[in-house]
């Protein structure tokens, strides 16, 4: 009996080398990152397209997705949303999703910069492990054949190293100059898309082994460092990499916007300082057993950070704690420390460049303090020694239907003295002749609207686009007074906290609340426990520079809702209006949603699906780390241990755990 399990043993010892050597001479599929070069912008990569599948098919969106009340409005609009993505940038006319029956492996999607080329800057490139069966792959490259070819598409072959390239070329896009090109090939199990000839034959040599001395984003310095400190450690089935002003130059050039501003945001970002920030690094582990989404990343900086970009000054400070001012209605609840003192003065190239004239900045802050029709303000010495690090961004809807003013958002900054800093608030808005003086529970609040800017709907939004036109005015006169950024706010000091928000009645709600108890009710509902629980699980409890909790099933109604009616243009964040109104983008507040949401139901139905997440960021020697969790509904405050990447195994299994 011995020997017989001897020689069972040396046959499965025989039949372990047989297969060890015939995986080695048959090559394992190389990773994208040893093939893509080294001056890649960015790129999205999946360890394994069937595994992301069935990940992702454990976790509540994918459920939302396919419920039967939403899955029709996605597959009616399949071909509507695919556009919308070629109109940002991807040009390639082939779809990861087109894959789904061919991918046996990695799927990465990247971008590279093209030199040399200013009519066409980029390239864009899709590399996907597939079955090197001829068979199989003809038949997948006859659905592509099918989706590419058009009356105004020309087809020719080329041959690289005796591998195929099938060149696609489709005519120009409306209001551009150059062809769409599209190259295929599939070389030793790997498919290769790119808009490029000379890329589409240098991946097929990285691919083939004739490497030579190309430089390749795994050996990149900037891509290890970020990846390491990101902790990414193999068990996520989406990893990325990005170069954010190399990125977003690049998609400017894909996409052909460009604000009609005369300030060119990335040059002035680069001249700033803000190309010390290197790549941005992370992974996303899906479908686990107590949260759907698990997304850890580093943002890489060159140190120490110079000109306006050294007002990226967050330590790690921020409170642990919810201020009492926090409403048990509030959707999104951010807590920051920003070295306010000493960053906001950082802060002068970048309003000079942005205004085109050196000098901008301090003008403004003279004309604070000595402008006799200003608020006479010393910003130096009545304003900024008397605010802590500690800021606090609340977001909340109002009751009732959804309008486009429904969104609230309110910023608190804890002041060292309230007394002091009442009497600057009070100075300055005297002279505000748009002010008015209200007067809640005996305490004094400033309420601002801006009358005569007619052309904004609904003046209790922050989130207004508008149409700014003068209305047959003198054009001269017009230009003398400079356009409000914010057509309605409302400011006071209580307590200990300096409060600005978009409607008047958001801070009423505060004080009323501050003045009841000195503890948040927000504390006591069991979504923000079980997000505040999760992030400290996964994440820690370490000191940070800024946390969050979204309360999902609140934070998405209006914004949701807007998108059903039409209606989400008209709808803003606080920033992104100020930032609308600075760079005077005309053409961005006209248009209309393009892809419309009527056949949605009602968010009262999605909600269900909805759950709490949380972020967490930590202020590093080389940048910022964070962290960001989404919950599954198996998550219970009262779970004790460490978050494990257990994927839910089945639809009924996890349904029946929650």
């Amino acid at each position: 009996m011995v020997r017989r399990y001897q020689h069972r043993l040396q046959a499965a010892v025989m039949l372990a080398i047989l297969l060890f050597l015939s995986a080695a001479l048959r090559g394992a599929p190389p990773s994208a990152y040893d093939l893509l070069p080294s001056d890649t912008q960015a790129v999205v990569w999946v360890r394994d397209g069937e595994e992301l599948v069935d990940r992702w098919e454990q976790t509540q969106l994918a459920r939302l997705a396919e419920d039967d009340a939403v899955a029709p409005f996605f597959e009616a609009r399949r071909n509507e949303i695919r556009d919308r993505l070629m109109e940002a940038g991807w040009r390639l006319k082939i779809q990861p999703e087109d894959l789904a029956d061919y991918s046996t492996g990695q799927l990465a999607l990247a971008w590279s910069v093209k030199q040399d080329s200013p009519l066409k800057p980029y390239i864009t490139m899709l590399l996907a492990d597939v079955d090197d069966n001829p068979t199989i792959n003809a038949r997948m490259l006859a659905d592509f054949d099918k989706q590419l070819q058009s009356d105004s598409t020309t087809k020719k072959t080329m041959d690289h190293r005796g591998i195929t390239i099938t060149h696609y070329r489709l005519p120009p896009r409306p209001g551009e100059l150059l062809h769409q090109d599209t190259f295929v090939a599939i070389a030793r199990g790997l498919l290769i898309v790119t808009d490029d000839q000379a890329m589409e034959e240098h991946l097929i040599d990285m691919a083939l082994g004739e490497r030579g001395s190309s430089a390749t984003l795994s050996t990149d310095e900037v891509f290890q460092q970020s990846r390491q400190l990101a902790s990414v450690d193999g068990r996520a089935q989406v990893e990325y990499f990005v170069r954010p002003l190399g990125f977003a130059r690049l998609v400017r050039a894909m996409s052909g916007n460009r604000s009609k501003n005369s300030a060119d945001i990335l040059a002035i970002l680069e001249n700033q300082g803000f190309d010390a920030i290197l790549g941005v690094a992370g992974q996303l582990v899906l479908g686990q057993e107590k949260l759907d989404i698990e997304h850890r990343g580093f943002v890489l900086v060159r140190q120490p950070l110079p000109k306006s970009a050294a007002a990226l000054d967050f330590p790690n400070e921020v409170p642990r704690e919810v201020p009492s001012f926090v409403t048990g209605r509030v959707a999104t609840l951010v807590a920051t420390s920003w070295n306010v003192e000493e960053a906001f003065w950082r802060l002068e190239g970048l309003v000079d460049d942005f205004a085109g004239t050196q000098g901008v900045f301090d003008e403004v802050i003279e004309g604070l303090k000595h402008d006799p029709t200003g608020p006479q303000v010393d910003v130096a010495a009545d304003v900024l020694p008397n605010l802590t690090n500690d800021i606090y961004a609340v977001t909340d809807n109002k009751e009732g239907e959804v309008q486009v003013d429904s969104r609230r958002n309110m910023i608190a900054i804890r002041v060292k003295d309230s007394q002091k800093m009442q009497q600057v608030v009070d100075k300055a808005m005297k002279g505000e002749p748009d002010a008015e003086r209200l007067e809640v529970a005996g305490h004094s609040i400033w309420k601002v609207v801006h009358r005569e800017d007619q052309s904004v709907e609904g003046l209790d939004d922050f989130s207004e686009f508008g149409d700014f036109e003068d209305f047959g005015t003198d054009e001269n006169a017009a230009s003398e007074e400079p356009e409000p950024l914010l057509s309605n706010w409302a400011i006071t000091v209580y307590g200990d906290y300096l409060f600005f928000a978009s409607h008047v009645e958001m801070i009423e709600q505060a004080i009323r609340q501050m003045e009841e108890t000195d503890v948040s009710p927000l504390v006591e509902q069991r979504d923000y426990q079980r997000a505040r629980a999760a992030l400290e699980e996964v994440f820690g409890n370490d000191h940070a520079c800024a946390w969050q909790v979204v309360r999902s099933d609140r934070a998405y109604r209006v914004q949701y809702e807007l998108f059903r009616k039409g209606e989400l243009r008209r709808s803003q964040s606080m920033l992104a209006t100020i930032l609308d109104r600075l760079l005077k983008d005309e053409d961005l507040r006209k248009k209309d949603q393009v892809i419309k949401g009527e056949g949605l139901p009602e968010f009262d139905y999605i909600k269900k699906f909805l759950q709490p997440g949380a972020t967490i960021v930590r202020t590093t020697a080389d940048g910022w780390t964070f962290g960001s969790v989404l919950l599954s509904p198996a998550y219970d405050v009262a779970d004790q241990g460490t978050s494990t990447d257990t994927a839910r195994t089945s639809q009924t299994e996890s349904a029946s755990n929650r």
